[in-house]
């Protein structure tokens, strides 16, 4: 879980985090803003299997609420962090 994020809407707010998979390499990480019915991923090239994966994703809240992001790693061999990390924007 990520501390919630406090954003005003159309404008971009930057949520942060870091992924590990303790001796597997991460290929990418996918982001989802629906829930999880869809996922978007972006490569993680010349990931070490020993460090962390430093991120950075924007979000633009549409309209003012509360967003529910979703985010996960994949590993090279295919495996999907089973629990994806949770982040709550709110939007003014």
């Amino acid at each position: 879980m990520i501390g919630t994020v406090r954003g005003t809407a159309g404008q971009p707010v930057t949520i942060e985090g870091y992924a590990q998979d303790f001796g597997a390499a991460i290929a990418a990480l996918q982001f989802s803003c629906d829930n999880g019915r869809t996922w978007t991923s972006f490569a993680t090239p010349h990931t070490d299997p020993d460090c962390n994966v430093n991120w950075s994703f924007a979000f633009t809240p549409p309209e003012k609420g509360r967003y529910r992001l979703l985010v996960r790693a994949v590993c090279l061999d295919g495996r999907v962090t089973p629990q994806p990390a949770c982040v709550t924007v709110e939007s003014q």
